[in-house]
């Protein structure tokens, strides 16, 4: 029989049988062959619980061989002790009722290896039945592995939960459309919004759109880059982070493409607002400096110069071109002062006015202070330093030394003018006498052998008289007063005070005096000191040099002005000292010696004359130009003819008021040889009697008298007799005090200074007469 192209022999039934064993034994090995070799422990056990089979896997994992676990029950063998006595019963349950727990399905289980450790499975319980016998099929897995994966899942996401709760800074994960789909809540400070309520949004649905675009911007750079990148980014509206540095990267996912973008968000707003603030500290310190007048420097440790202001560079003569020797320029003058002033910054963080010399890049030495602070900047010790240039100060300090000098100088010249206001005082008197007397004596004599010899004494005391006038000139407190004067007299008068020193000194004079010289309008003792100041400064310059040593002194009428020159062979001036020979207070002499203001103030009483002193330049020595413009006054010239004595308006009557006998004897003589009866009084008491009793026409009163002195008899007779103080003229030595000046022009009188000559007395009664014929006559008397 064929079926479908097979031939089959029919009734063949004992191969197949045959064909049928063989099937099942290749079956029977082909399931030992698999319980052996799966992965999973394979444990067959009867209806009773004992083990009937324990494969490989079982071994390996429980760590029992097969051969002690086969007869052995299950709960034994792989049920920890503890949980054994629940395992028998729900069996029998099963076997008893058909009602499966765990069969059919996979649990989780605890299981117990033959050292007794347990762990996780997972059990799957078959039932198998072969003929009328049953079987039961446990299947095990060691969840060993997996559970440590698990618990290291667990673990790593909770530490990854905390660490985006807790991070200090934005973190974030976005998909490619730039959908926030993690975001931890410090980003919540960048949103504007709390975290989670931006989860599923766009930048261009949190930020503004410029924000927007350029969060885009960043983020397709980095999709395209496939790297990471560091931007930062500003957000106007924030405020924490209103700047970020924000590091964006990409995420590879599962199928190996960039499907994710995350990011963190640095908040570098304080840092940016501190720079910020920095560089404009920053920007105004170097402003101040830059601008600072006061020259500032910054000297790091190895000496090297880091800033040096304007003000410094100008001080130190640095010009546009001179950056590179400036440098390499050293600023101390020398070496002494750069090793003192180096040791002491290194070692005292804080001084304040420590003096030294500079050097200027063109070599110029000038005395500076010097002050710094040691100050830490960018982890570096750094010297801040300001200079003061001292050369003014130092300078200012000369000079008010000099007039320190100058100061004491006058109050020792105050002193000694007041020494002669009484000196000339007490001078003047026996030297009236002694003129007096000469004169009379010269004239009573004449003719006669002894004439001569009473002329010499005239002459003598004629000398000292001039010689007092001066001084008492020289010393005088009042206002500059222009007169009339002869330049040459006023020459001589000057010689005649220097003549002792001129002498002593070994200084011949010689002098070439024009004698057709006009009279000048200047203030006679102005113009003396000058003089004087000239003369002097020559006998001191030629004490240097040996003899011979000259002084020519010459006057001549050059255009419109008088010139006077001073010269002298001695060492002259140098061109250094030239140029500030006439400043105030600059003196080349030795200390006490000069003052630095005698040609100063010579200058300034040249120039308030419309006039010109000069320094010249000359072959030796020093030449001295003095010019004066002639400017006559109408009515200013002196009157030199011999005045005249009228009759008219004045009587012959006339009282003398002087507690000196001698002098007011020859002022009653000079007066009895002007036609008056004499009345000679000795102090003001008596005056006032004499004055009370009889009208007189002149009356000639000393100023300094003990008692009632000449301004106290001249008050009295103002208030008890007018018509007597108008006939007053004041005879005194004492012109020098300031009481004396300011009572003679507050009286308006005639003065007789002595020592007094017949000329002086008689022009005192011709203004006296001048005055009677404008007043009237004395006491309603016709004299």
């Amino acid at each position: 029989m064929q079926y479908k192209g097979r031939h089959v022999r029919p009734f063949e039934e004992k191969p197949r049988v045959e064909q049928a064993d063989a099937t099942a034994a290749s079956a029977d090995a082909i399931l030992a062959a698999a319980i052996r070799s799966s992965l999973d422990c394979i444990v067959v056990t009867d209806e009773t619980g004992r083990v009937i089979e324990f494969n490989a896997a079982a071994e390996t994992t429980f760590g029992c061989r097969r051969a002690v676990a086969i007869g052995a029950t299950i709960y034994d063998l792989i049920v920890p002790p503890r949980l054994r006595d629940a395992h028998p019963i729900g069996r029998n349950a099963f076997l008893a009722e058909g009602v499966p727990r765990l069969l059919g399905q996979r649990s989780e289980q605890i299981a117990v290896r033959a050292d007794g450790s347990e762990f996780p499975v997972e059990l799957a319980i078959t039932e198998a039945r072969s003929g009328s016998r049953r079987f039961f099929v446990a299947t095990l897995r060691d969840l060993s592995a997996r559970h440590a994966r698990d618990a290291a899942l667990l673990g790593s996401q909770a530490r990854l939960e905390a660490f985006m709760r807790h991070a200090p800074i934005g973190m974030y994960l976005k998909d490619v459309d730039g959908r926030y789909l993690i975001a931890n809540p410090e980003m919540g400070k960048v949103f504007g919004r709390p975290a989670e309520e931006a989860i599923g949004l766009s930048a261009v649905d949190i930020f503004g759109h410029e924000e927007a675009a350029m969060i885009a911007e960043n983020d397709r750079r980095v999709l395209e880059a496939g790297q990471a990148i560091a931007v930062e980014e500003f957000l106007s509206q924030a405020t924490d982070y209103a700047w970020s540095l924000v590091v964006r990267f990409p995420v590879q996912w599962e199928d190996q493409q960039q499907a994710r973008i995350g990011g963190f968000d640095i908040d570098i707003t304080e840092l940016k607002r501190s720079a910020e603030r920095l560089a404009e500290s920053e920007k105004r310190f170097r402003a101040v400096t830059h601008h600072h007048p006061v020259p500032v420097v910054f000297i790091d440790e190895a000496n090297q110069l880091i800033v040096a202001n304007p003000a410094f560079r100008e001080m130190m003569g640095v010009g546009p071109g001179d950056e590179d020797r400036f440098l390499q320029h050293r600023w101390f003058a020398t070496r002494e002062d750069y090793r003192r002033i180096n040791a002491m910054s290194r070692e005292v963080a804080r001084v304040d006015g420590v003096e030294a010399h500079f050097c200027r890049l063109d070599g110029s030495v000038f005395p500076v202070s010097l002050s710094w602070r040691h100050v830490e900047m960018d982890g570096r010790l750094v010297i801040v330093g300001s200079i003061l240039d001292l050369t003014a100060r130092k300078a200012a300090e000369a000079e008010l030394a000099r007039s320190r000098e100058a100061l004491a100088q006058s109050e020792r010249l105050n002193a000694l003018g007041s020494l002669l206001a009484g000196v000339s005082h007490e001078l003047n008197n026996p030297l009236a006498v002694v003129f007096a007397q000469a004169a009379m004596l010269e004239e009573q004599l004449a003719g006669t052998a002894h004439a001569d010899r009473a002329g010499k004494i005239k002459r003598a005391a004629e000398r000292c008289a001039r010689i007092v006038k001066t001084f008492l000139a020289m010393a005088r407190e009042r206002h500059p007063e222009r007169r009339s004067v002869d330049v040459n007299e006023l020459i001589r008068a000057a010689l005649d005070i220097a003549s002792y020193g001129l002498r002593t000194a070994g200084v011949e004079v010689d002098t070439r005096l024009s004698d057709d010289l006009p009279l000048l309008e200047v203030d006679p003792d102005q113009l003396h000191q000058v003089l004087l100041n000239l003369i002097i400064n020559a006998q001191q310059a030629l004490q240097e040099i040996p003899e011979p040593r000259h002084i020519e002194i010459a006057t001549a009428m050059i255009g419109g002005e008088i010139e006077i020159l001073v010269s002298d062979n001695g060492p002259g001036v140098s061109a250094e000292v030239r140029s500030r020979i006439f400043d105030p207070f600059f003196t080349t002499k030795p200390q006490g010696v000069g003052t630095g203001i005698g040609l100063a103030f010579s200058l300034g009483v040249v120039q308030a004359h419309n006039g010109r002193l000069e320094l010249l330049d000359g072959p030796a020595g020093a030449h001295f130009r003095l010019r004066l413009p002639v400017e006559p006054c109408a009515g200013s010239q002196p009157d030199r003819r011999e005045p005249q004595i009228t009759k008219g308006g004045i009587g012959r009557t006339a009282l003398v008021v002087d507690d000196e006998p001698d002098v007011a004897e020859m002022v009653g003589l000079f007066l009895e040889t002007e036609g008056f009866s004499v009345t000679v009084v000795g102090d003001g008491a008596h005056a006032k009697h004499a004055m009370a009793a009889t009208p007189f026409d002149a009356i000639f009163c000393d100023l300094r008298m003990p008692n009632t002195d000449g301004p106290a008899l001249y008050d009295w007779a103002r208030e008890t007799v007018p018509a007597a103080a108008d006939r007053f003229v004041f005879v005194t030595g004492d012109t020098l005090g300031l009481s004396a000046a300011h009572f003679l022009e507050r009286a308006s009188r005639p003065v007789v200074e002595k020592p007094f000559t017949r000329e002086t007395i008689r022009q005192a009664i011709a203004a006296l007469a001048t005055t009677a014929r404008t007043s009237g006559p004395s006491h309603g008397r016709d004299s």
